[in-house]
């Protein structure tokens, strides 16, 4: 029988859109004829015998799509984000082929797609025994005009908060930035600059338009020299810079459309006192007197404070005072994957304890955010800190092609760590996933061409916080 594929949505707008989009240009690969798209709605039973069908939407939306989870085909998602999939024959004609694509929410519509564009048609393309074909223009011949191998999943994120963490200078096309982050079903975004961008708004608009949230991020102190401006954190001093925090944050970042700040502090030490006094005692008197009066102002904003663990890891007593109502996301706690260096796992056993630790840190059901390294991150030796505010993610491909071959040298080191060290990864992020917090995971992945090539250890780190228990080999 010949074949005739047809994609059927419930919505053709939002994220369903950019779903039944990334869905088309995949399959499109295979078939050699245009493939329509039409509502789901608007398809009887008996048309539905007469097609291949490609169904994507929210679960029990459609008497249609509701017949396949009555009779165990697809499990009915239950949980935000999260989605079921079905390949195989129809329910409708044995003769015809179903592919099923089912969401609890728009997200999981959008991931759910993402997955089976990554996972199925990547394990169909690795099971072409001719590999010389690999080198056609038909990639997996007659994928879609036979029977199709029969695939059933049922997936829900591990990590609800999945991030990536860069400075926005060096995101070089924020479309494509996001675009990718959608496809490795990443939902969170936090830039960092000193200046909130000229585009702000645009960015955020984007990013919004693929179901990823965006947090600016913005200096608390971060970057004075302790060492010599003490006066800076007398009583005065910390006044002083608390008004400059506010300040910035009600004039550069509160009417940009995003989700929420980050900021750093006077942590980023190697030493656990500033002067006569105890980092952790000033910044968690600092931070909560920040906190309590921009709350007041603005009760609703989501606030993370990235805090580095190597100035108050001696004191962590007082970080249990800190205002409940901010994330706190530890960074620089030990050996890979906390380490900048993929090859640095000595004392990993000592890292996980401490992880373990900060996650009971401030009781039971507060919220945990760790910022994973060992990708790729500015060179600090040539960077320069910027004299305004300017225009990100708006480089031409030729700056971006020439960039990405400075990059690619770096990433195969990287990528080596990576294939070698995954496991210690996997077991940390397992560890947050069992702690039963709402927990961020966040990944430093800066000035590494991401809008333009999604590397495997940005793949890996975005499959572990999907499901960590999988095995690495898949």
């Amino acid at each position: 029988m010949q074949r005739r594929w047809i994609v059927l949505t419930d919505e053709y707008e939002g994220l369903k859109q950019k779903a039944v989009d990334l869905l088309v240009g995949a399959v499109s690969s295979y078939i050699k004829t245009v493939l329509p798209v039409r509502k789901i709605s608007e398809v009887s039973e008996e048309e539905w015998k007469e097609y291949d069908v490609i169904a994507v939407g929210q679960v029990c939306v459609h008497p249609i799509l509701s017949a396949y989870a009555k009779q165990g085909k697809i499990a009915v998602p239950e949980k935000a984000e999260s989605y079921g999939a079905y390949v195989g024959e129809s329910l409708f004609n044995a003769e015809r082929q179903t592919v099923l694509i089912a969401g609890y929410d728009e997200k999981g519509v959008l991931y759910g797609v993402a997955d089976f564009c990554n996972r199925y048609l990547g394990k169909e393309m690795l099971a072409v025994e001719d590999h010389n074909l690999m080198f056609s223009q038909d990639y997996v011949p007659g994928l879609f005009e036979r029977a199709l191998n029969p695939w059933q999943i049922s997936e829900s994120p591990a990590v609800s908060t999945r991030a990536i963490w860069t400075w926005g200078y060096v995101i070089y096309d924020y479309r494509r930035f996001f675009q990718n982050m959608a496809k490795l079903r990443l939902n969170e975004v936090v830039i960092w600059n000193d200046f909130a961008p000229i585009n702000a708004k645009e960015v955020v608009k984007y990013a919004h338009s693929l179901g990823i949230k965006v947090i600016w991020g913005f200096a608390w102190g971060w970057g004075l020299d302790c060492a010599r401006e003490l006066n800076k954190f007398t009583d005065a001093g910390l006044e002083q810079l608390k008004q400059s925090v506010l300040s910035t944050y009600e004039k550069e970042y509160a009417k940009t459309g995003a989700d929420g700040i980050y900021f750093q502090s006077f942590t980023e030490l190697h030493c656990d006192k500033i002067g006569d006094k105890l980092v952790a005692e000033i910044v968690t008197g600092f931070v909560n007197d920040v906190v309590g009066d921009m709350l007041e102002k603005y009760p609703d904003l989501h606030i993370q404070f990235g805090l580095h663990a190597t100035s108050v890891r001696m004191h962590l007593e007082y970080l249990k005072k800190l205002d409940k109502r901010v994330y706190i996301v530890w960074e620089d706690c030990g050996a890979f994957p906390y380490a900048y260096k993929g090859q640095q796992i000595e004392g990993f056993e000592e890292t996980r304890a401490l992880n373990n630790e900060l996650m009971a840190l401030r009781g039971e059901g507060e919220k945990f955010g760790a910022v994973l390294k060992g990708m790729t991150n500015l060179d600090w030796k040539y960077f320069k800190h910027a004299d305004g505010p300017c225009v990100i993610g708006e480089k031409p491909q030729e700056f971006i092609d020439k960039r990405q071959k400075e990059k690619d040298f770096l990433w195969k080191i990287v990528q080596g760590n990576w294939l070698k060290n995954a496991k210690y990864a996997k077991t940390l992020v397992s560890d947050i996933a069992k702690n039963g917090k709402e927990s961020i995971v966040q990944a430093l992945v800066e000035d590494g061409m991401f809008e333009n090539k999604i590397m495997f250890p940005v793949a890996m780190y975005a499959e572990l916080l999907w499901n960590p228990e999988r095995d690495t080999g898949e």
